[in-house]
């Protein structure tokens, strides 16, 4: 693990050909973090199908009301979020992917990826909430280091090979926080 100079970190709006480097990223991080969460077969195929998966994914979930985030060092994709809003009569956004490659954990990427997310998402919304593995004990010291917390709302997460279409479900747990207004700078 290691620090990632903030002057090599750039985050950014995804575009479509990103979808290999957001795929390898979400694989690799599939890899490294669940598995003594799911079966090796199913996280093999699992991690394979996100992989190939975002071709055909990205180029929806980069259309409005989405926000597909990137986090690049040196030109190379080390992270994503993607959000959107909950629904249409709410002012709760939702993150339906947070990730980041295991070489940069332990780094300030997480941080500052999840930071530029909550604050797009507070052009919209006063509050994010997002869904994560209850066993993903990582994932979630995480979301409470950033300042999410515990809704103790839980429900069965079902988790889809993209290849194969092969589901198992597992436990998650919703964590939500407050987004902070966005301020406008007047003019001088």
């Amino acid at each position: 693990m290691y620090a990632v100079p903030s002057h090599r970190l750039r985050i950014r709006h995804a575009a479509p050909d990103d979808a290999d480097a957001i795929g390898d990223t979400h694989a690799a991080a599939w890899n490294a973090a669940y598995t003594h969460i799911f079966e090796p077969a199913f996280l093999e195929s699992a991690a394979l199908g996100r992989r190939a998966g975002w071709r055909l994914t990205l180029p929806r979930l980069i259309l409005a009301p989405n926000i597909v985030l990137v986090a690049e060092r040196d030109g190379d994709v080390i992270g994503f979020a993607h959000a959107s809003p909950q629904a249409a009569e709410t002012v709760v956004a939702e993150i339906h992917g947070f990730y980041v490659h295991p070489d940069a954990w332990g780094s300030d990427v997480a941080e500052a990826l999840m930071t530029r997310t909550c604050s797009a998402l507070a052009a919209n919304s006063e509050g994010v909430v997002l869904w994560t593995l209850r066993e993903a004990q990582r994932a979630r010291h995480f979301y409470e280091k950033v300042g999410f917390r515990p809704t103790r709302r839980e429900r069965a997460e079902s988790l889809t090979d993209w290849t194969s279409g092969t589901s198992v479900e597992r436990p998650a747990v919703e964590y939500a926080r407050t987004l902070a207004p966005q301020r406008l700078t007047p003019p001088a």
